[in-house]
């Protein structure tokens, strides 16, 4: 069973006139509706930690883990079998993520994950709640039905297969080594990012991940960033008609991609970077083994990464240029 929430973080009461000092005490953002120690309970810790309790599990975060007006997300993940069970916290605008486990069996109900009073909706603007498990997809991907460029022509993403020879910005041709395709919820931060055409050199439109490195070249960049090409995440691009949010959809089917090496291929004539080894061993995969001990540029993007703050400077810039 999977537990996903979003919200953003409250402030604290003050104390009313002539009442003193407002007491240190945890604040409940979620409780589930089972009686006694079955629901799923999250408190944010005077500290700002984030600390979930659900029977014998008893997780907490790091303090300063959320600050009011901060967005967060929760995803829980009970397991009967004590094997795939998470508590991963992401405070959205600090970048962090942090990845829990109890490693206890814990026969859950959807009960025990349902609110227990409607005021809980009002603090959390987004909730899911899955009979089975929603595995995190916070990589670079690209909806299913988008066009990949390969030697033998435009082909559907869903229909390529490893061992394809996929076409990069330059068409020099890559084997495809992996590809899979994952289910995405996209409510809140975890919502994908629309591309519309004819930016970016795209045919038609595009839908990625956040995750997504698109490739940013031409003049704007050589005098901004001192190199020719660089790389951008779409969720940092998404300031104007060209890049936005889409959450017209619930949930969407995502395809992953890895190369030998990370490389921008085409789709949709858009150059945009595979997946390297390092996203999917921050997933915590466990087909890949933490002992393989990769190598540097199996772990890094192709090509320098913009920060945020960069990435949007540059949407400025090609504004002001336009």
């Amino acid at each position: 069973m999977t537990l996903w929430l979003e919200l953003i973080g409250p402030r604290r009461p003050k104390p009313r006139r002539g009442r003193g000092v407002a007491r240190d005490i945890p604040l409940r953002l979620w409780q589930g509706a089972t009686d006694g120690d079955g629901a799923i309970c999250i408190y944010l810790m005077p500290d700002g930690a984030v600390r979930l309790l659900h029977g014998e599990i008893d997780l907490c975060t790091a303090p300063g883990t959320l600050r009011a007006g901060e967005t967060l997300g929760v995803r829980y993940i009970a397991c009967a079998e004590g094997r795939a069970d998470l508590f991963e916290v992401t405070n959205h605008d600090q970048d962090q993520v942090q990845s829990l486990r109890s490693g206890l069996a814990t026969q859950a109900r959807l009960r025990d994950a349902l609110p227990r009073a409607e005021g809980f909706l009002s603090v959390a603007h987004v909730a899911a709640v899955a009979s089975s498990v929603i595995s995190a997809t916070d990589l670079p991907g690209v909806e299913s039905g988008a066009l990949v460029s390969t030697v033998q022509g435009p082909r559907p993403i869903e229909a390529l297969r490893p061992g394809d020879e996929l076409l990069d910005d330059e068409g020099v041709p890559h084997p495809l080594r992996w590809i899979e395709a994952r289910p995405r919820l996209c409510l809140g931060r975890t919502a994908p990012i629309s591309l519309r055409a004819p930016y970016f050199g795209l045919t038609r439109d595009l839908v990625v991940t956040p995750q997504t490195r698109l490739l940013q070249t031409g003049p704007v960049v050589d005098y901004l960033c001192g190199t020719d090409a660089v790389l951008a995440q779409a969720a940092d691009l998404a300031m104007g008609r060209a890049v936005m949010r889409d959450r017209s959809k619930p949930m969407r089917m995502f395809y992953h991609m890895m190369l030998d090496d990370a490389a921008c291929i085409r789709v949709e004539n858009s150059p945009i970077e595979t997946a390297h080894l390092g996203d999917v061993m921050a997933l915590g995969n466990q087909h890949i083994s933490q002992s393989a001990s990769p190598i540097a540029s199996d772990t890094m993007p192709s090509l320098p990464l913009l920060d945020r703050a960069a990435a949007r400077a540059l949407v400025t810039a090609h504004a002001r240029a336009a």
